[in-house]
């Protein structure tokens, strides 16, 4: 029996032999299913039957040595790249192959941009432009509008970005490939979500992270499900951005290749637990298994992040000594990495946790540290933008002449035209000095909330302009601080006061008209609220059509007439949107808080979002402001039902009518009717 069985193995070698993969089967599958890991694509390509030696026809070489080059850019294997960009290189030119120098030419601009600035990559991605019209392949053209796109999401221009990705995302749905196509959803993700419209970026991931995992393409589901928690941050979606980060660990989970993703999903989730009250010790545990993985990979830098999110909780705690020695550790950690952004986001964590221990003076010396880093990096803003200016300029001067070096009559063209150049990029540098601080504080922002690390230090909702949940939840937390006493003992503000409105009907409008014109009347709204404020004031962006104003020093008494002044801002005039008038109105809840001894913001907001119900209850287009809480107010009532806590005696509320009901035009009337 044994004899028997060694026999059928013996059979069966030449049969195992005969049934190894071969190389046009293995690159066919990482088309229909993309891949586990890059190092197991690697693997897989090297081992094949057939891998293509020197004397093998050029084309299979090309496609061999190709396919090796991109999976190592994309798993960032130095030495793969090397290699295989060398050997595209001699094809290139001791064969003459002209799509081996096209694919060179695209790593090439792919590498100038890490190691420097989109400008950088710009004259390879032109040079391969130019080859593109011998190769006369659908597969090439689909291969540089993918390198364009991603150039241009580099470089801040996102709508030209994403037309790229769509015409590219075309030519690969024509060939059938299904990886790529998931590759260029997935890059469309993050490039919506900077553009300031997160539910398309939602609408795009979910679809991605649906066909990644149809075909099994867990090398990228785990970077989709990371680029999902992003977008669902920015409309405040916490249960389903909680979901997207837990599938980024449960991926990433066990796989070598997907380290860094492992750490973002651990620290994100850490960053999620921030904004949940109670949640500091899994803050702790998130934040820990972060640092931990971190500093196992020998990546200093990663820790820097997770580090500043333990010092936060630690902080909380009240543990402050090791909060503060923390928050230190990773400052240093991001001073050695050269990391300005990461050192101002940390410093400004340090000073709020030292202004909440009563350490002022450690406190305004960090706080001077931070403003001087802050100089610093607009400084270093401008010369950027300089530095990008002068890239252009020198590009495109030197493709003209390069275009033009065959007649006089077209250098002088050339060179009037640089000159022209010239011209534009010392206005541009006038204009730029004369946009002064507005415009550098503006890039300083976009280059915060592009780094995902430190999301949680953007201030800014992309939309609207008005704050984010999360900084106004922080100045809240600073009003909320014990009063601070004049000389005669009288308090330095009468309370602060919130109001939180709500646009009516607003699903009407996106679903009528579409979300383009729902963005438009968020914007609109955001800008006319900004009108009222005084200098201290501050709007915010709570969630979806929902705003909040903070308003310090406005005593119950005020509230009433500060609402009526907030509707008629709104309702007054209609919103015009493609050139149809849109009726927009809103109801609003408003308290001054402390309202009782010890009430915390948390309890206020509360407060408002009751009366802020009742104004909806009541028809709409109206305030209910909350003039005064009982000092026995039963709190259970309270913050279940304001009409009865009204009832009882235990609160007093102001009805404030809005503007008058405008007749809605025609045409809208009858766009209402189809989405109702």
């Amino acid at each position: 029996m044994k004899s028997l069985l060694l026999l059928c193995l013996f059979l069966l070698l030449p049969l195992r032999a005969v049934a190894g993969e071969h190389l046009e089967d293995v690159l066919r599958d990482q088309r229909l299913h993309g891949f586990r890991s890059v190092a197991a694509a690697m693997e897989r390509l090297r081992n094949v039957d057939d891998a293509p030696g020197p004397d093998a026809p050029l084309d299979r070489r090309w496609r061999y040595q190709s396919a090796m080059l991109d999976l190592a850019l994309g798993g960032d294997q130095a030495a793969s790249v090397k290699a295989s960009m060398a050997a595209l290189e001699t094809m290139a030119t001791d064969e003459g192959c002209v799509r081996c120098r096209f694919d060179v030419l695209l790593a090439r601009a792919q590498l100038a941009v890490r190691a420097s600035t989109p400008a950088a990559g710009r004259p390879h991605l032109d040079q391969a432009a130019a080859l593109l019209a011998r190769l006369h392949d659908d597969g090439a053209r689909e291969a540089l509008l993918t390198a364009q796109a991603w150039n241009g999401a580099v470089d801040g221009r996102f709508n030209q970005s994403i037309e790229l990705a769509l015409e590219a995302y075309a030519l690969a749905a024509h060939r059938h490939d299904e990886a790529a196509q998931i590759r260029l959803l997935a890059s469309m993700i993050g490039t919506n979500a900077d553009l300031g419209d997160p539910r398309r970026a939602i609408q795009v991931g979910e679809e991605a992270y649906a066909r990644a995992d149809a075909v099994n393409y867990r090398a990228l589901m785990g970077t989709i499900a990371l680029d999902l928690g992003h977008a669902y941050s920015l409309l405040d979606d916490r249960p389903h951005q909680r979901v997207a980060l837990e599938r980024a660990l449960a991926i990433s989970e066990h796989d070598p290749d997907q380290l860094d993703t492992r750490i973002l999903a651990l620290n994100n989730l850490s960053d999620y637990y921030l904004s949940q009250p109670g949640q500091d010790q899994r803050v702790l545990d998130y934040a820990h298994g972060a640092d931990d993985l971190a500093r196992a990979a020998g990546s200093e830098i990663d820790r820097a992040a997770p580090l500043a999110n333990i010092g936060i909780a630690l902080g909380r705690q009240g543990k402050l000594d090791e909060s503060v020695a923390t928050l230190r550790q990773a400052i240093d950690i991001a001073e050695r990495h050269g990391n300005t952004t990461y050192v101002i986001g940390i410093t400004q964590e340090l000073v709020r946790i030292l202004e909440g221990a009563g350490r002022d003076r450690e406190a305004l010396a960090q706080l001077h540290k931070a403003d001087a880093l802050e100089a610093d990096l607009t400084r270093q803003q401008r010369e950027k933008a300089v530095l990008d200016l002068q890239e252009k300029y020198a590009a495109e001067r030197k493709g003209q002449q390069i275009a033009q070096l065959s007649a006089q009559n077209q250098l002088k063209q050339a060179q009037l035209a640089a000159e022209g150049w010239r011209n534009r990029l010392w206005i541009a540098l006038a204009v730029m000095l004369a946009l002064g601080s507005v415009w550098l504080m503006h890039s300083i922002r976009r280059a915060r909330q592009a780094n995902r690390r430190l999301a949680r230090q953007s201030s800014i909702d992309p939309l609207t302009g008005a704050y984010n949940r999360r900084h106004t939840q922080g100045l809240l937390d600073r009003l909320q601080q014990p009063v601070r006493r004049r000389a005669d003992d009288s308090a330095w503000n009468d309370g602060t006061g919130l109001m939180i409105l709500d646009l009516d009907f607003f699903k009407h409008i996106n679903d009528g008209w579409g979300h383009a014109a729902g963005d438009a009347v968020l914007v609109a709204v955001a800008q006319r609220l900004r009108g009222l404020l005084r200098q201290g004031d501050a709007i915010a962006r709570w969630g979806g059509e929902e705003f909040v104003l903070v308003l310090p020093d406005t005593p119950a008494g005020a509230l009433p007439a500060l609402a009526r002044h907030v509707l008629h801002a709104i309702g007054d005039a209609p919103v015009i949107v493609a050139g149809q008038a849109l009726i927009v109105t809103a109801s609003i809840g408003a308290v001054s808080f402390p309202a009782s001894p010890g009430q915390g913001w948390e309890a206020a907001l509360g407060l408002a979002d009751l009366a802020l119900y009742q104004a909806k209850a009541s028809g709409r287009n109206r305030a209910f402001c909350v003039t005064r809480v009982s000092a026995d107010a039963e709190s259970s009532r309270l913050a279940r039902d304001l009409a009865k806590a009204r009832d009882a005696g235990e609160v007093d509320l102001e009805m404030v009518p809005g503007p008058p009901a405008r007749e809605v035009p025609v045409a809208a009337r009858e766009r209402l009717a189809v989405s109702a």
